[in-house]
């Protein structure tokens, strides 16, 4: 048998051992590591599918988490752009009312004749 071969059939065999855990299920991998870890010929096997199954765990609450914080930074950028907006909104409605607080003072000096003498 050739190198190549001898891999593909190791791949092919841990394979098949993968799926037959995949179909125990964790839980009763761990038991029977925990029942018979020294007696067990494959103890190491079932140890390195957990490893995987444990690293796949933390890989997807690493994404999670990421995407989480991501998210929270879009949502304080989109804040940030919303409170810049309001203060834009604010100064120019500050500015309208004093303009329309100046109409209200000079329509009041003309009707009550305090700028008679500018008709001169």
């Amino acid at each position: 048998m050739s190198d190549n071969q001898e891999h593909s059939d190791a791949q092919a065999a841990r394979e098949a051992r993968y799926r037959r855990y995949e179909a125990a299920g964790e839980p009763s991998i761990r038991a029977d590591l925990d029942e018979s870890a020294d007696t067990d010929p494959e103890a190491g096997f079932k140890r390195a599918w957990l490893r995987r199954k444990e690293a796949a765990r933390q890989d997807e609450q690493f994404r999670a988490m990421f995407a989480s914080v991501t998210s929270a930074n879009d949502a304080a950028q989109l804040a940030r752009d919303s409170a810049q907006a309001s203060r834009r909104s604010a100064f120019w409605t500050m500015i309208a009312a004093l303009a329309a607080t100046i109409g209200v003072i000079v329509n009041a000096a003309i009707a009550l004749g305090w700028l008679d003498w500018l008709r001169r």
